[in-house]
Protein backbone atom coordinates (compact mmCIF):
# COMPACT_ATOMS: atom_id res chain seq x y z
CA UNK A 1 0.00 0.00 0.00
CA UNK A 2 1.26 3.51 -0.86
CA UNK A 3 0.75 5.89 2.01
CA UNK A 4 -0.07 9.57 1.60
CA UNK A 5 0.99 10.37 5.16
CA UNK A 6 3.22 8.70 7.76
CA UNK A 7 2.44 9.44 11.43
CA UNK A 8 5.18 8.79 14.00
CA UNK A 9 3.60 8.12 17.38
CA UNK A 10 0.27 6.58 18.42
CA UNK A 11 -0.49 8.82 21.38
CA UNK A 12 -3.44 11.25 21.48
CA UNK A 13 -1.94 13.60 18.87
CA UNK A 14 -0.96 10.85 16.45
CA UNK A 15 -4.26 9.02 16.80
CA UNK A 16 -6.19 12.24 16.22
CA UNK A 17 -4.32 13.30 13.08
CA UNK A 18 -4.42 9.78 11.62
CA UNK A 19 -8.17 9.47 12.20
CA UNK A 20 -8.87 12.87 10.68
CA UNK A 21 -6.84 12.13 7.57
CA UNK A 22 -8.38 8.68 7.15
CA UNK A 23 -11.87 10.16 7.33
CA UNK A 24 -10.86 12.66 4.63
CA UNK A 25 -9.80 9.79 2.36
CA UNK A 26 -6.02 9.69 2.85
CA UNK A 27 -4.04 6.47 3.21
CA UNK A 28 -2.14 6.73 6.49
CA UNK A 29 0.48 4.61 8.21
CA UNK A 30 0.95 4.98 11.97
CA UNK A 31 4.35 3.94 13.34
CA UNK A 32 5.06 3.47 17.05
CA UNK A 33 7.81 1.89 19.13
CA UNK A 34 5.31 0.33 21.54
CA UNK A 35 3.40 -2.89 20.77
CA UNK A 36 0.08 -1.06 21.12
CA UNK A 37 -1.54 2.35 20.66
CA UNK A 38 -1.99 5.00 23.34
CA UNK A 39 1.37 6.70 23.77
CA UNK A 40 2.55 7.45 27.29
CA UNK A 41 -0.65 9.07 28.52
CA UNK A 42 -2.93 6.19 27.45
CA UNK A 43 -0.28 3.51 27.69
CA UNK A 44 -1.52 -0.11 27.79
CA UNK A 45 -5.18 1.02 27.78
CA UNK A 46 -6.27 -1.81 25.49
CA UNK A 47 -4.31 -4.39 27.44
CA UNK A 48 -5.74 -3.37 30.80
CA UNK A 49 -9.27 -3.23 29.33
CA UNK A 50 -8.93 -6.79 27.99
CA UNK A 51 -7.55 -8.00 31.31
CA UNK A 52 -10.47 -6.42 33.15
CA UNK A 53 -8.19 -5.56 36.08
CA UNK A 54 -8.51 -2.67 38.51
CA UNK A 55 -5.50 -0.74 37.18
CA UNK A 56 -7.70 1.40 34.94
CA UNK A 57 -9.75 2.48 37.96
CA UNK A 58 -6.63 3.39 39.89
CA UNK A 59 -5.30 5.51 37.03
CA UNK A 60 -8.43 7.66 36.78
CA UNK A 61 -11.15 8.72 34.36
CA UNK A 62 -8.86 10.48 31.87
CA UNK A 63 -6.81 7.33 31.39
CA UNK A 64 -9.92 5.22 30.82
CA UNK A 65 -11.27 7.82 28.37
CA UNK A 66 -8.30 7.25 26.06
CA UNK A 67 -9.70 3.87 25.10
CA UNK A 68 -12.45 5.54 23.06
CA UNK A 69 -9.88 7.51 21.05
CA UNK A 70 -7.87 4.34 20.35
CA UNK A 71 -10.88 2.29 19.32
CA UNK A 72 -12.18 5.08 17.08
CA UNK A 73 -8.84 5.19 15.25
CA UNK A 74 -8.68 1.39 14.97
CA UNK A 75 -12.03 1.41 13.16
CA UNK A 76 -10.58 3.50 10.31
CA UNK A 77 -9.87 1.16 7.38
CA UNK A 78 -7.44 3.59 5.74
CA UNK A 79 -4.98 3.44 8.65
CA UNK A 80 -2.13 0.91 8.44
CA UNK A 81 -0.65 0.17 11.87
CA UNK A 82 3.06 -0.56 12.32
CA UNK A 83 3.81 -1.23 16.00
CA UNK A 84 7.07 -2.25 17.72
CA UNK A 85 8.88 -0.19 15.07
CA UNK A 86 11.60 2.42 15.63
CA UNK A 87 12.68 5.29 13.42
CA UNK A 88 16.46 5.25 13.01
CA UNK A 89 16.79 7.77 10.16
CA UNK A 90 14.90 10.79 8.83
CA UNK A 91 15.81 12.75 5.69
CA UNK A 92 13.90 15.66 4.20
CA UNK A 93 14.11 15.82 0.41
CA UNK A 94 12.59 18.38 -1.97
CA UNK A 95 9.39 16.46 -2.71
CA UNK A 96 9.22 13.80 0.03
CA UNK A 97 10.50 12.70 3.42
CA UNK A 98 12.39 9.46 3.83
CA UNK A 99 12.37 7.39 7.01
CA UNK A 100 14.59 4.53 8.06
CA UNK A 101 12.63 2.01 10.14
CA UNK A 102 13.59 -1.07 12.10
CA UNK A 103 11.14 -3.78 13.12
CA UNK A 104 12.51 -6.88 14.82
CA UNK A 105 15.61 -7.89 12.87
CA UNK A 106 14.58 -6.09 9.70
CA UNK A 107 15.47 -2.55 8.65
CA UNK A 108 13.64 -0.78 5.84
CA UNK A 109 13.33 2.56 4.07
CA UNK A 110 9.96 4.19 3.43
CA UNK A 111 8.87 7.61 2.22
CA UNK A 112 5.83 9.89 1.94
CA UNK A 113 5.01 13.42 0.86
CA UNK A 114 3.94 14.26 4.40
CA UNK A 115 5.21 13.03 7.77
CA UNK A 116 3.64 13.97 11.09
CA UNK A 117 5.80 13.70 14.20
CA UNK A 118 3.76 12.97 17.32
CA UNK A 119 6.58 11.60 19.47
CA UNK A 120 5.44 13.26 22.68
CA UNK A 121 7.49 14.46 25.62
CA UNK A 122 10.16 13.21 27.97
CA UNK A 123 10.90 13.98 31.60
CA UNK A 124 13.16 16.96 32.13
CA UNK A 125 16.63 15.86 33.29
CA UNK A 126 16.84 16.40 37.07
CA UNK A 127 20.44 15.76 38.20
CA UNK A 128 21.21 16.06 41.92
CA UNK A 129 23.48 14.40 44.47
CA UNK A 130 22.73 10.69 44.63
CA UNK A 131 20.32 10.57 41.69
CA UNK A 132 22.24 7.66 40.13
CA UNK A 133 21.73 5.43 43.19
CA UNK A 134 19.54 2.34 42.74
CA UNK A 135 16.15 3.27 44.16
CA UNK A 136 15.98 6.72 42.55
CA UNK A 137 13.92 7.13 39.40
CA UNK A 138 11.60 9.53 37.62
CA UNK A 139 7.90 9.65 38.38
CA UNK A 140 7.22 9.28 34.66
CA UNK A 141 9.20 6.03 34.60
CA UNK A 142 7.38 4.78 37.70
CA UNK A 143 4.04 5.60 36.09
CA UNK A 144 5.07 3.61 33.01
CA UNK A 145 5.65 0.55 35.20
CA UNK A 146 2.29 1.18 36.84
CA UNK A 147 0.41 1.30 33.52
CA UNK A 148 2.35 -1.38 31.70
CA UNK A 149 2.75 -4.02 34.39
CA UNK A 150 0.63 -2.94 37.35
CA UNK A 151 3.77 -2.45 39.46
CA UNK A 152 3.31 -0.06 42.37
CA UNK A 153 5.81 0.94 45.07
CA UNK A 154 5.49 -0.01 48.70
CA UNK A 155 4.28 2.35 51.41
CA UNK A 156 6.82 4.96 52.37
CA UNK A 157 7.93 5.98 48.88
CA UNK A 158 8.98 9.65 48.79
CA UNK A 159 7.87 11.83 45.88
CA UNK A 160 9.84 14.99 45.08
CA UNK A 161 9.58 17.74 42.47
CA UNK A 162 6.74 19.89 41.18
CA UNK A 163 3.96 20.07 38.62
CA UNK A 164 0.62 18.41 37.93
CA UNK A 165 2.09 14.92 37.37
CA UNK A 166 3.44 14.96 40.93
CA UNK A 167 -0.10 15.39 42.31
CA UNK A 168 -1.70 13.05 39.78
CA UNK A 169 0.70 10.22 40.55
CA UNK A 170 0.28 10.69 44.31
CA UNK A 171 -3.49 10.31 43.82
CA UNK A 172 -3.04 7.25 41.62
CA UNK A 173 -0.92 5.66 44.35
CA UNK A 174 -3.58 6.43 46.95
CA UNK A 175 -6.20 4.79 44.71
CA UNK A 176 -3.97 1.70 44.54
CA UNK A 177 -3.74 1.59 48.34
CA UNK A 178 -0.16 2.90 48.52
CA UNK A 179 0.62 5.57 51.11
CA UNK A 180 3.62 7.80 50.21
CA UNK A 181 5.91 8.68 53.10
CA UNK A 182 6.16 12.32 52.03
CA UNK A 183 5.81 14.73 49.12
CA UNK A 184 8.65 17.22 48.77
CA UNK A 185 7.27 20.02 46.61
CA UNK A 186 9.58 22.57 44.99
CA UNK A 187 6.64 24.85 44.18
CA UNK A 188 5.08 27.46 46.46
CA UNK A 189 1.94 26.41 48.28
CA UNK A 190 -0.14 29.37 47.18
CA UNK A 191 -0.39 31.37 43.98
CA UNK A 192 1.71 34.53 44.12
CA UNK A 193 0.15 37.94 43.49
CA UNK A 194 1.91 38.26 40.12
CA UNK A 195 0.18 35.10 38.88
CA UNK A 196 -3.36 36.15 39.80
CA UNK A 197 -4.21 37.47 36.32
CA UNK A 198 -3.44 34.18 34.52
CA UNK A 199 -5.20 32.34 37.38
CA UNK A 200 -8.31 34.44 36.74
CA UNK A 201 -8.24 33.45 33.05
CA UNK A 202 -8.01 29.79 34.02
CA UNK A 203 -10.85 30.11 36.53
CA UNK A 204 -13.00 31.64 33.79
CA UNK A 205 -12.15 29.39 30.85
CA UNK A 206 -10.85 26.14 32.39
CA UNK A 207 -12.64 25.86 35.72
CA UNK A 208 -12.83 22.06 35.51
CA UNK A 209 -9.05 21.70 35.19
CA UNK A 210 -8.45 24.04 38.11
CA UNK A 211 -10.91 22.18 40.33
CA UNK A 212 -9.29 18.88 39.36
CA UNK A 213 -5.90 20.11 40.59
CA UNK A 214 -7.41 21.37 43.84
CA UNK A 215 -9.12 18.01 44.28
CA UNK A 216 -5.81 16.19 43.91
CA UNK A 217 -4.15 18.37 46.53
CA UNK A 218 -7.13 18.11 48.88
CA UNK A 219 -7.05 14.32 48.76
CA UNK A 220 -3.35 14.30 49.62
CA UNK A 221 -4.05 16.55 52.62
CA UNK A 222 -6.99 14.42 53.81
CA UNK A 223 -4.78 11.31 53.65
CA UNK A 224 -2.44 12.97 56.16
CA UNK A 225 0.62 12.66 53.94
CA UNK A 226 3.35 15.18 54.79
CA UNK A 227 3.25 17.62 51.86
CA UNK A 228 6.09 20.10 52.20
CA UNK A 229 6.11 23.11 49.89
CA UNK A 230 9.02 25.40 49.06
CA UNK A 231 11.73 22.71 49.14
CA UNK A 232 14.86 24.10 47.48
CA UNK A 233 17.49 21.35 47.68
CA UNK A 234 17.49 17.57 47.38
CA UNK A 235 19.98 14.75 47.97
CA UNK A 236 19.55 10.98 47.87
CA UNK A 237 21.73 9.26 50.48
CA UNK A 238 22.94 5.69 50.72
CA UNK A 239 25.96 3.53 49.94
CA UNK A 240 24.89 0.90 47.41
CA UNK A 241 21.24 1.98 47.20
CA UNK A 242 19.09 4.81 48.38
CA UNK A 243 18.36 4.72 52.10
CA UNK A 244 17.04 8.20 52.65
CA UNK A 245 16.57 11.66 51.27
CA UNK A 246 17.99 14.96 52.56
CA UNK A 247 16.23 18.17 51.67
CA UNK A 248 16.37 21.85 52.56
CA UNK A 249 13.38 24.04 53.27
CA UNK A 250 13.46 27.55 54.68
CA UNK A 251 17.24 27.37 55.13
CA UNK A 252 17.06 24.26 57.33
CA UNK A 253 18.01 20.67 56.51
CA UNK A 254 15.71 17.71 57.09
CA UNK A 255 15.68 14.02 56.26
CA UNK A 256 13.27 11.16 55.51
CA UNK A 257 14.17 7.49 55.45
CA UNK A 258 13.08 5.69 52.29
CA UNK A 259 14.18 2.93 49.94
CA UNK A 260 12.54 4.58 46.92
CA UNK A 261 12.71 8.21 45.79
CA UNK A 262 10.67 9.27 42.76
CA UNK A 263 11.51 12.67 41.25
CA UNK A 264 9.80 14.88 38.68
CA UNK A 265 10.72 18.32 37.31
CA UNK A 266 8.17 18.62 34.54
CA UNK A 267 8.37 17.39 30.97
CA UNK A 268 9.98 18.76 27.81
CA UNK A 269 9.33 18.14 24.10
CA UNK A 270 11.04 15.15 22.54
CA UNK A 271 12.89 17.01 19.78
CA UNK A 272 15.37 14.32 18.80
CA UNK A 273 13.81 13.74 15.38
CA UNK A 274 13.08 17.38 14.58
CA UNK A 275 16.72 18.24 15.32
CA UNK A 276 17.88 15.34 13.13
CA UNK A 277 15.58 16.53 10.34
CA UNK A 278 17.22 19.97 10.40
CA UNK A 279 14.15 21.88 11.60
CA UNK A 280 14.41 25.33 13.13
CA UNK A 281 13.97 25.38 16.91
CA UNK A 282 13.08 28.07 19.44
CA UNK A 283 14.16 28.33 23.06
CA UNK A 284 11.27 28.75 25.53
CA UNK A 285 12.85 30.58 28.46
CA UNK A 286 9.90 30.21 30.84
CA UNK A 287 10.03 26.42 30.86
CA UNK A 288 13.67 26.04 29.79
CA UNK A 289 13.30 23.82 26.75
CA UNK A 290 13.70 23.78 22.96
CA UNK A 291 10.67 23.38 20.74
CA UNK A 292 10.43 23.16 16.94
CA UNK A 293 9.47 26.35 15.17
CA UNK A 294 6.05 25.86 13.55
CA UNK A 295 3.84 27.99 11.34
CA UNK A 296 0.17 28.54 12.21
CA UNK A 297 -0.75 25.34 10.37
CA UNK A 298 1.55 23.08 12.40
CA UNK A 299 4.29 22.67 9.76
CA UNK A 300 8.00 22.84 10.56
CA UNK A 301 10.62 24.72 8.56
CA UNK A 302 11.03 21.52 6.49
CA UNK A 303 8.52 21.07 3.67
CA UNK A 304 6.07 18.26 4.38
CA UNK A 305 7.14 17.72 8.00
CA UNK A 306 4.48 18.48 10.62
CA UNK A 307 4.41 18.24 14.41
CA UNK A 308 1.51 17.73 16.84
CA UNK A 309 1.21 17.14 20.57
CA UNK A 310 3.77 17.65 23.30
CA UNK A 311 6.76 17.32 20.97
CA UNK A 312 5.59 20.68 19.54
CA UNK A 313 5.44 22.26 23.01
CA UNK A 314 3.97 21.00 26.27
CA UNK A 315 0.19 21.44 26.21
CA UNK A 316 -1.26 18.12 27.35
CA UNK A 317 -3.35 15.32 25.86
CA UNK A 318 -6.50 17.35 25.18
CA UNK A 319 -4.53 19.95 23.22
CA UNK A 320 -2.72 17.18 21.33
CA UNK A 321 -6.05 15.81 20.07
CA UNK A 322 -7.11 19.26 18.91
CA UNK A 323 -3.79 19.92 17.21
CA UNK A 324 -4.14 16.56 15.49
CA UNK A 325 -7.49 17.54 14.01
CA UNK A 326 -6.12 20.91 12.87
CA UNK A 327 -3.07 19.40 11.18
CA UNK A 328 -5.20 16.66 9.60
CA UNK A 329 -7.38 19.31 7.94
CA UNK A 330 -4.33 21.24 6.74
CA UNK A 331 -2.64 18.17 5.25
CA UNK A 332 -5.90 17.07 3.65
CA UNK A 333 -6.02 20.45 1.93
CA UNK A 334 -2.47 19.95 0.65
CA UNK A 335 -3.49 16.55 -0.73
CA UNK A 336 -6.52 18.03 -2.47
CA UNK A 337 -8.99 16.07 -0.32
CA UNK A 338 -12.41 17.51 0.42
CA UNK A 339 -13.23 18.55 3.99
CA UNK A 340 -16.77 17.80 5.11
CA UNK A 341 -19.10 20.45 6.46
CA UNK A 342 -18.87 19.00 9.96
CA UNK A 343 -15.08 19.19 9.87
CA UNK A 344 -15.18 22.82 8.74
CA UNK A 345 -17.52 23.70 11.61
CA UNK A 346 -15.27 21.86 14.06
CA UNK A 347 -12.27 23.93 12.93
CA UNK A 348 -13.53 27.12 14.60
CA UNK A 349 -14.38 25.27 17.79
CA UNK A 350 -10.92 23.71 17.87
CA UNK A 351 -9.15 27.06 17.60
CA UNK A 352 -11.27 28.53 20.41
CA UNK A 353 -10.67 25.53 22.68
CA UNK A 354 -6.92 25.55 21.96
CA UNK A 355 -6.80 29.19 23.05
CA UNK A 356 -8.37 28.28 26.40
CA UNK A 357 -5.89 25.44 26.90
CA UNK A 358 -3.02 27.81 26.11
CA UNK A 359 -4.19 30.07 28.95
CA UNK A 360 -4.25 27.07 31.29
CA UNK A 361 -0.73 26.11 30.23
CA UNK A 362 0.49 29.66 30.81
CA UNK A 363 -0.67 29.48 34.43
CA UNK A 364 0.82 26.01 34.97
CA UNK A 365 4.17 27.15 33.56
CA UNK A 366 4.22 30.16 35.88
CA UNK A 367 3.19 28.20 38.96
CA UNK A 368 5.53 25.27 38.35
CA UNK A 369 8.80 26.55 36.86
CA UNK A 370 11.82 24.25 36.53
CA UNK A 371 13.53 23.77 39.90
CA UNK A 372 16.70 25.84 40.20
CA UNK A 373 18.52 23.16 42.18
CA UNK A 374 18.48 20.78 39.20
CA UNK A 375 19.80 23.50 36.87
CA UNK A 376 22.87 24.15 39.05
CA UNK A 377 24.04 20.76 40.37
CA UNK A 378 27.20 20.41 42.47
CA UNK A 379 30.46 19.68 40.63
CA UNK A 380 30.57 16.04 41.74
CA UNK A 381 27.06 15.32 40.42
CA UNK A 382 26.98 13.00 37.41
CA UNK A 383 25.34 14.74 34.43
CA UNK A 384 25.81 12.19 31.66
CA UNK A 385 24.94 8.82 33.13
CA UNK A 386 25.95 6.90 30.01
CA UNK A 387 29.56 8.16 30.12
CA UNK A 388 29.77 9.12 33.85
CA UNK A 389 30.60 12.78 33.12
CA UNK A 390 30.15 15.17 36.05
CA UNK A 391 28.91 18.74 36.22
CA UNK A 392 32.40 19.78 37.30
CA UNK A 393 33.93 18.38 34.10
CA UNK A 394 31.45 20.33 31.97
CA UNK A 395 32.12 23.53 33.91
CA UNK A 396 35.88 22.99 33.59
CA UNK A 397 35.91 22.71 29.81
CA UNK A 398 33.52 25.65 29.55
CA UNK A 399 35.98 27.74 31.58
CA UNK A 400 38.75 26.66 29.21
CA UNK A 401 36.81 28.13 26.29
CA UNK A 402 34.75 25.21 24.97
CA UNK A 403 32.26 26.79 22.58
CA UNK A 404 29.18 24.62 23.00
CA UNK A 405 27.69 21.20 23.75
CA UNK A 406 28.85 19.62 20.49
CA UNK A 407 32.47 20.51 21.21
CA UNK A 408 31.94 19.38 24.81
CA UNK A 409 30.80 16.03 23.48
CA UNK A 410 34.11 15.62 21.67
CA UNK A 411 36.13 16.54 24.78
CA UNK A 412 34.21 14.55 27.42
CA UNK A 413 32.04 11.99 25.53
CA UNK A 414 28.97 13.47 27.27
CA UNK A 415 26.07 12.71 24.96
CA UNK A 416 27.84 9.87 23.13
CA UNK A 417 26.26 7.00 25.07
CA UNK A 418 23.22 4.85 24.24
CA UNK A 419 20.72 7.66 24.95
CA UNK A 420 22.63 9.88 22.46
CA UNK A 421 22.27 12.98 24.63
CA UNK A 422 18.55 12.78 25.34
CA UNK A 423 19.18 12.53 29.08
CA UNK A 424 22.01 15.04 29.46
CA UNK A 425 21.73 17.48 26.55
CA UNK A 426 19.67 20.10 28.32
CA UNK A 427 21.80 19.91 31.48
CA UNK A 428 25.04 20.32 29.50
CA UNK A 429 23.72 23.40 27.70
CA UNK A 430 22.51 24.94 30.96
CA UNK A 431 25.88 24.40 32.65
CA UNK A 432 27.80 25.90 29.75
CA UNK A 433 25.48 28.90 29.72
CA UNK A 434 26.04 29.30 33.47
CA UNK A 435 29.83 29.42 33.08
CA UNK A 436 29.99 31.53 29.91
CA UNK A 437 27.32 33.99 30.96
CA UNK A 438 25.64 33.55 27.58
CA UNK A 439 22.01 32.72 26.93
CA UNK A 440 21.24 29.10 26.15
CA UNK A 441 20.11 30.23 22.71
CA UNK A 442 23.72 31.29 22.07
CA UNK A 443 25.16 28.11 23.60
CA UNK A 444 22.88 25.91 21.49
CA UNK A 445 22.06 22.22 21.75
CA UNK A 446 23.46 18.88 20.64
CA UNK A 447 23.26 18.10 16.96
CA UNK A 448 21.65 14.74 16.18
CA UNK A 449 23.03 12.24 13.71
CA UNK A 450 21.71 8.94 12.51
CA UNK A 451 21.15 6.28 13.56
CA UNK A 452 18.62 7.87 15.92
CA UNK A 453 18.26 4.53 17.70
CA UNK A 454 20.83 1.71 17.93
CA UNK A 455 20.80 -0.47 14.81
CA UNK A 456 22.76 -3.70 14.40
CA UNK A 457 24.84 -4.57 11.35
CA UNK A 458 22.54 -7.53 10.62
CA UNK A 459 19.54 -5.17 10.61
CA UNK A 460 21.31 -2.83 8.20
CA UNK A 461 22.28 -5.78 6.03
CA UNK A 462 18.59 -6.67 5.72
CA UNK A 463 18.07 -3.47 3.71
CA UNK A 464 19.30 -5.37 0.65
CA UNK A 465 16.31 -7.70 0.98
CA UNK A 466 13.61 -4.97 1.20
Amino acid sequence: MTHDVLVIGAGPGGLSVASGLARAGACVQVIDEQPYAGGQIFRASEKSARAGNEIRGWLGEEYSGGLDLIRSAKRQERIDWQFATSVWDIRCEDDHIELGLVHGETASITQARHVVLASGAMERPAPFKGWTLPGVMGIGAAQTLFKDAGLVPENGVVLAGSGPLLYLFANQLLSAGVRPGAILDFAAKWVSAQHLVPLTRVAWHSRTALLKGLKWRSRIARAGIPHLFGVDELEAVGKDEVQGVHYRKGGQSHQFETSLLLVHDGVIPNTHMTVAAGCDHNWLAQQQYWQPGLNDKGQTSQQGLWVVGDCAGIMGAEAAEIQGRIVARNIAGKLGLAIGKAEATQAQKDLAELKKLAALRQFIDLQYPPAKTFATPADDTVICRCEAVTAGEIREIAQLGCQGPNQARAFTRAGMGPCMGRGCGLSVSRLMAEVSGNDIEQVGHYSTRTPLKPVTLSQLASLNDT
